[in-house]
């Protein structure tokens, strides 16, 4: 395909593709938690397997990708990042490295797509769209709402706070990144992250 033909997540995607030569996979699957393969690394996300070679990320299923989606499996597997999740969820705003009270302009926005897809719905219809992408029920929120972990990558997780819509109040989404991710994954890697989560489970809910 001619460059031209591609638009520009794809174009971004391909300028990401030569990092990976000369990448040690060896060294960063266990470091990273992934399954290492002759010539590169496996690697899941939100639910789907893709394997990572110096030629670039590719789906174990053969069919087609979002190139966001395969930008953040490489910048994952070119992380340098060690440690373990903290266990501290904060929002987007308040990662360490972000001018914590500053709240980041696409942020709502980031998160509307949950919103819109489970109005109706209801935490029912969340729950099946969240355990198809391996989403975990972890209970009632002291705030209100039902939590749902992620573990988007092995060392990256998320949590989704969803409230269903009531007589008085639409449905609502809280999206939550652990704070140690910002060793393995910086804030614009971390806002698509969100926004793909946030754009997979919406989908995942249509018949």
């Amino acid at each position: 395909m001619d460059t031209a033909d591609v638009n520009g997540y794809e174009r971004n995607y391909r300028r990401l593709v030569p990092g990976l030569k000369g990448r040690d996979f060896g060294e960063c699957a266990p470091r990273l938690g992934l399954k290492a393969v002759p010539g590169g690394v496996e690697a899941s996300y939100l639910g789907r397997a893709y394997r990572v070679t110096e030629e670039g990320v590719a789906p174990l299923d053969g069919g087609g990708s979002d190139p966001n989606c395969r930008s953040l499996v490489l910048h994952y597997v070119l992380s340098d990042g060690t440690g373990e999740p903290s266990g501290e969820f904060l929002g987007l705003h308040q990662l360490p490295g972000v001018l914590r009270g500053r709240r980041s302009p696409g942020e709502d926005f980031l998160k509307a797509p949950i919103e819109q897809a489970f109005g109706e719905g209801g935490s029912g219809l969340f729950a099946r769209a969240a355990l198809s992408l391996g989403g975990e029920a972890l209970g009632d929120h002291p705030s209100g709402g039902k939590l749902w972990l992620f573990k988007v990558f092995p060392k990256v997780h998320a949590q989704v706070i969803f409230s269903e819509a009531d007589d008085e109040f639409p449905a609502e989404a809280r999206v939550l990144v652990d704070a140690h991710s910002t060793e393995y994954l910086g804030f614009e890697c971390l806002a698509i992250m969100v926004s793909t989560l946030a754009e997979a489970l919406a989908r995942a809910a249509r018949p």
